[in-house]
């Protein structure tokens, strides 16, 4: 069995492996057991995480004991990203923000907003709002780790019609940013203007996790860190490389299909070296006459809890999946002013949803059954 402690790298000290008994029993880690990565309890137990994200959301009403119950009912053993503060002593759970760079995909062309990450100032905001969010978190037990910003706009080309070299070359000539294009622009030799926005692009990436990745490990060092949260189409390798020295885990956002992408997960594992969480995932199902934009939804929720429980059944049987968490509790407004409607897991009054839920009752018992004991 192995335990990495990424701090020590961070420090400048050899990074050796420290057994299970050796670290604080409060903090949730990660181990290799019989060469498969698994997440270690508070009791030293392993265990592959499973619940539901967005708990906290805003756009829907439920008594969070009441959802508490109904969770445990069917065998979840955790929260995902998005949990309310009411929930964070109930079980293990995983923080997110999304606000400190707000460049995710889905906020469309006109609520993208990319930041000066070569701008002390900026550097200095950026470091005080992880700092807040570890100050809430650092101290609970049930804390996994941290997510940071989702599905970013990171390649230069993306649905957003923007990019961060874009942004960078625009700022004004006394800008940090602008300084650091031109004496990017005074180094390079070559012609390609994709290479040189793409060797730039991953300068930008540099100093942005260095950014936000050093200070999650100076003011929480003990926990987990997953880093940027990215589906197939906001996954840059270049990018992702610049992550690496301050995550211990990646996370990832899929599709919502029923297909189980194991050649696509294998890259990304083959490139990171490091475990995977699928940090937000569901298949959506045809439900009434609802609007459920997803590509082919399954034909209803005896389906769906069929696929579920087989792609799950088949992240567990890889080496480096550590999780799986579903995507929304009930029915809500997709939001940023985007038609349809984001299914949930539960129906309305966190009713059972036919055949999903007596699917992933028995997949949670399942996940228990092949998990290591101690």
């Amino acid at each position: 069995m192995k335990h990495y402690s990424i701090s020590l790298i961070l420090s400048g000290l050899l990074c050796l492996p420290i057994a299970a008994d050796e670290k604080e029993a409060r903090n949730i880690s990660l181990e290799e057991i019989d060469g498969r990565h698994w997440l270690v309890n508070m009791e030293g137990e392993p265990f592959f995480a499973h619940g539901i994200t967005h708990v906290n959301t805003q756009r829907a009403e439920f008594d969070y004991g009441e959802f508490s119950r109904a969770c445990k009912e069917l065998g979840f053993n955790a929260y995902g990203y998005g949990c309310p503060p009411e929930l964070r002593s109930d079980m293990p759970y995983v923080e997110g923000w999304n606000h400190l760079a707000p460049i995710s995909t889905y906020r469309g062309k006109n609520g993208v907003k990319f930041v000066d990450v070569f701008d002390p100032k900026e550097q200095a905001r950026l470091e005080a709002g992880v700092k807040a969010i570890c100050g809430r978190n650092r101290d609970n037990p049930n804390l996994i780790g941290y997510c940071w910003t989702d599905l970013g706009a990171w390649p230069l080309e993306n649905s957003t019609g923007k990019n961060w070299v874009e942004f960078i070359r625009s700022l004004p000539e006394n800008a940090p940013g602008q300084q650091a294009w031109q004496t990017f622009l005074n180094s390079w030799n070559g012609e390609d203007s994709k290479a040189r926005d793409r060797a730039f692009l991953k300068l930008i990436a540099r100093e942005y996790f260095r950014t936000i990745g050093e200070a999650n490990h100076r003011y929480d060092p003990d926990h987990l860190v997953f880093g940027d949260r990215f589906a197939f189409n906001t996954y840059d390798p270049d990018v992702v490389k610049e992550m690496l020295p301050y995550v211990d885990a990646i996370a990832i956002q899929p599709p919502f299909q029923s297909a189980y992408p194991g050649d696509k997960y294998d890259e990304i594992y083959k490139l990171a070296g490091k475990p995977i969480i699928l940090c937000d995932f569901a298949i959506r199902f045809k439900d009434g006459d609802k609007d459920i934009r997803n590509w082919k939804p399954a034909e209803n929720s005896v389906v769906a809890g069929k696929d579920y429980t087989e792609y799950v059944k088949a992240a567990l049987d890889s080496e480096y999946i550590i999780g799986v968490f579903w995507c929304n509790p009930v029915d809500t407004p997709r939001g940023f002013g985007n038609p349809g409607v984001k299914q949930g897991f539960f129906s309305d009054g966190l009713s059972d949803r036919p055949g999903l839920h007596q699917e992933v009752k028995e997949l949670n018992a399942y996940l228990v059954s092949k998990t290591p004991k101690r």
